[in-house]
């Protein structure tokens, strides 16, 4: 006797594998471009969104996501790191380099009034007459990154400048240096200043000029940004 025909069931459509999350790819790639710093907010913005939509039952692309928090996460510490490192205590770098009342000084020097943002200069140190200029092309302790003028009144000959020296000169760091060159070369730099001293204040002089200072003499070329803001006073 023949069987019938039996009549089976269709095979279903295989399981579809989840999609990758996009926002954990782009995660990965504002990471990793951290070094810019401008890509790591986004990175981590876009990094918490993605983990919620990772995951078992979820988008694929829960490691990206991971991985670009991390690498946003390591960037953020270098970044501080380098701030840190040109944000110390300016007084600790502060000279007051003898004016004279302005006369001409030695022979390859300078002082507080004839100093220039751009100038690189051996490590000054506290009562000197001058200070002695360097080539920025070699291995030099200090530069110039701009000036501004000191609220008058009277001779700040301790720390009384200090608050309102490490508010400009940050300021003018922040427009002035090329920090992420000086990050690359693993360059340790500290902010200082260049006051006038008494004769020269007593005369009218208010130029106080920020430097940036590598205690190791480890600066080669100038840490200016191409198109610096050379003025002074700074704007």
């Amino acid at each position: 006797m023949n069987q019938p025909y039996g009549f089976g069931h269709p095979p279903g459509y295989p399981p579809q594998r989840p999609k990758t999350s996009g926002l954990a790819i782009a995660t990965l790639v504002l990471g990793l471009a951290g070094c810019l710093a401008l890509p790591l907010l986004p990175a981590i913005i876009l990094g918490i969104i993605a983990l919620t939509q990772t995951g078992p039952g979820k988008q694929q692309g829960r490691g990206l996501a991971i991985g670009g928090l991390a690498a946003a996460g390591i960037w953020t510490i270098g970044w501080v790191a380098l701030v840190g490192n040109t944000m110390g205590n300016p007084d600790d770098y502060t000279a007051s380099p003898s004016s004279a009342s302005c006369a001409t000084p030695p022979s390859g020097h300078a002082n507080i009034c004839t100093l220039k943002p751009g100038d690189c200069l051996h490590q000054p140190v506290a009562a000197v007459t001058s200070v002695e200029l360097a080539a920025c092309a070699s291995p030099h302790s200090t530069e110039v990154i701009g000036a501004f003028t000191a609220t008058d009144g009277p001779w700040p000959g301790g720390g009384e400048l200090k608050a309102e020296a490490l508010t400009h000169c940050q300021r003018i760091m922040a427009k002035n240096v090329d920090s992420p060159r000086l990050n690359a070369a693993d360059v340790y730099t500290d902010l200082g200043y260049l006051k006038p001293e008494r004769e020269a204040w007593e005369h009218g002089v208010r130029t106080v000029f920020c430097t940036l200072v590598s205690p190791d003499s480890q600066l080669t070329g100038s840490v200016l940004v191409p198109g610096a803001d050379l003025a002074v006073p700074t704007g």
